[in-house]
């Protein structure tokens, strides 16, 4: 379940292609509340 996607800066075409293949991706729903809420605001960092 993926709610929302932000770019903070970097190489905009891997911004780009990072954030097309994240909503794209099938997240699976957390398994608890309390998993949820650790990985909520998760970053993901992508580099070349």
């Amino acid at each position: 379940m993926l709610l929302d996607i932000k770019s903070e800066g970097g190489d905009p075409a891997l911004c780009t292609a990072a954030q097309a293949a994240a909503r794209q991706a099938k997240m699976p729903k957390p398994p608890s509340q309390a998993v949820y809420e650790v990985f909520k605001n998760a970053p993901l960092d992508f580099k070349p």
